[in-house]
């Protein structure tokens, strides 16, 4: 009888692929490269993300349904990378001048905030491109003012500060029409009240903060909507 002797360390060798593939997946991995193209491949990898952050799956559901072929302005209104390279053709150096797409747009764009004591802080990361109004709840009348700030790396920066103003019992509104060119992008945003004796403001609750908006969708067609991304008309 022959005998074969079998050297340790090919024993080792075949057991740690055995074990990549049944840990990775391997053959699955493989089947769907063969399976699937490129593309079908990339906008899977994408799924949870439809229309968040890059929003692969919708930019590719519009552009197989509206056959786009040029190059398409985005506004990415999350704070994401700019998905642009997906629309990317080198064969064509002409801009799709008829349409254009949103991405995370908020026709009525409210940031909401959670209160810390006697200051209130943002839930979300916001770039504040400018502010319509304010507004909230006071349990008394006073009066008061209130300062906005942006929370950077741990560095409070002041972007707005109101005068005194009497701030009635219930709900008060305030307009501001305020823009802001050099606001931080990736920030949260700090709102402070104060008294004329420079006291903090423990009676406010319920603070909205409504942002102006770059775009009014009654002035464009809108040919797709899901959720928050549109595919609209260009009217310039």
């Amino acid at each position: 009888m022959i005998k074969i002797r079998i050297q340790p360390k090919y024993i080792i060798i075949v057991i740690s692929i055995i074990a990549l593939f049944h840990n990775f997946n391997s053959p699955k991995n493989l089947y769907t490269i063969l399976k699937n193209n490129y593309k079908d491949r990339l906008v899977k990898s994408y799924d949870h993300n439809f229309c968040r952050n890059e929003s692969i799956g919708f930019l590719s559901y519009v552009k197989d349904k509206y056959n786009i072929q040029k190059s398409i302005i985005i506004k990415n209104f999350f704070i994401s990378p700019d998905p642009s390279w997906f629309f990317l053709n080198t064969n064509v150096k002409d801009m799709h001048d008829d349409k254009m797409i949103l991405l995370g747009f908020n026709e009525k764009k409210v940031i909401k905030f959670k209160k810390i004591t006697d200051y209130f802080i943002s839930k979300d990361i916001k770039k504040l491109n400018g502010i319509k109004s304010i507004s909230f709840n006071s349990k008394r009348s006073q009066k008061l003012k209130f300062i906005i700030f942006q929370e950077f790396y741990g560095e409070k920066i002041k972007v707005y500060e109101s005068h005194y103003q009497e701030i009635l019992k219930g709900l008060n509104t305030i307009s501001l029409n305020q823009s802001f060119k050099s606001t931080q992008s990736n920030a949260k945003i700090i709102v402070l009240f104060e008294t004329r004796k420079q006291e903090l403001n423990y009676t406010i609750n319920n603070l909205k903060l409504y942002e102006i908006n770059d775009f009014i969708l009654a002035d464009h067609i809108v040919y797709e909507k899901i959720d928050n991304c549109y595919l609209i008309s260009r009217n310039d």
